[in-house]
């Protein structure tokens, strides 16, 4: 198996996961974290992605809305050898693309497309995101966006 091919199967069962797991649930036993949150439905759904590729579990946490922590957690506990596997490598989510294709007073969707770029040995390789990954929903709480 090549180093590329090694590296699809964690990334993609990431996005998948997070997409899968970022709708729905029940805040009733979420603590509020403090300081998460962005101005904008991209710089929530960005500084999440960010984060949470530079290992930074409770900053990635802090983007995620009230009701999807706890499940966020368990998440990034299940799934801790592929995040491993992930930062061994450099990940360069600049290409991305991250366009609103909804959005009301306190609801956002984004659709999220391009390029991520992986740097494994010195080897560049891309890996496409697209249709498979159409849309994150976002939510305004407390002022601020958050992925949900």
């Amino acid at each position: 198996m090549t180093n590329l091919s090694k590296l699809i199967l964690p990334f993609s069962l990431f996005l998948l996961m997070f997409f899968i797991t970022a709708c729905g649930g029940d805040n009733s036993a979420n603590a509020i974290i403090v300081g998460g949150g962005a101005d904008s439905p991209q710089g929530a759904i960005e500084q999440f992605l960010n984060a949470t590729y530079d290992g930074e579990v409770e900053r990635a946490i802090s983007f995620v809305c009230n009701a999807q922590r706890e499940p966020m957690r368990l998440l990034y506990a299940d799934m801790n050898a592929a995040y491993d596997s992930l930062r061994e490598r450099d990940v360069d989510l600049s290409g991305l693309i991250y366009e609103v294709t909804t959005e009301e007073v306190d609801t956002a969707t984004i659709a999220i497309t391009g390029d991520v770029k992986i740097t494994v040995g010195g080897e560049e390789n891309f890996i496409t995101v697209d249709e498979r990954f159409q849309t994150v929903n976002l939510k305004l709480e407390d002022e601020l966006w958050r992925v949900c």
